[in-house]
């Protein structure tokens, strides 16, 4: 018994078929490059706050942007005057971080909305001094820029 298939029949199946690959493998391109910002972002935000600037900090939070700490819930002024204010003791006080790396990031993306967790490994060289944090981010795309709009850090024993 032979088969013919008339592949003919199969032109618009298989175009359909190929036209949703190629989008997949678009949207996988989309996650990474949006990921790798979002990545790039955090760890800029980090330095510019061991900088203390608070205006590049400022132009990255949403107008609605909250921290959620143990013992408050902060706004987005609240939070630049502490980054500052805690920045400005620690100068005063010679103390400094050398360096930090993000560990264990993760990135997950939903539409416009994202949530980023790492832990930030912070060390000074003056005094022998280690420190692990864990950070659940929140961020949202608008207007083509992605806004934190939310935060919270937590030690790691």
């Amino acid at each position: 018994m032979q088969i013919k298939l008339n592949f003919m029949n199969f032109r618009v199946p298989i175009f359909l078929l190929s036209i949703s690959l190629v989008s997949c493998g678009t949207r996988q391109a989309d996650y990474s490059s949006e990921s790798k910002k979002l990545l790039d972002l955090e760890k800029e935000a980090i330095t510019r706050e061991f900088r203390n600037d608070t205006a590049f900090l400022s132009s990255i939070m949403d107008t609605t942007f909250i921290e959620l700490s143990k013992d408050k819930i902060k706004n987005k002024h609240e939070v630049l005057k502490t980054i500052y204010s805690n920045n400005t003791n620690n100068l005063n006080n010679k103390i400094s971080l050398d360096s930090f790396m993000l560990e264990e990031p993760v990135v997950h993306l939903y539409d416009n909305t994202a949530v980023v967790t790492f832990i930030m490994h912070t060390y000074r060289k003056k005094e022998p001094f280690e420190r692990r944090t864990r950070f659940y981010d929140v961020w949202v795309k608008r207007d083509n820029k992605w806004k934190a709009i939310t935060w919270q850090a937590s030690s790691v024993e």
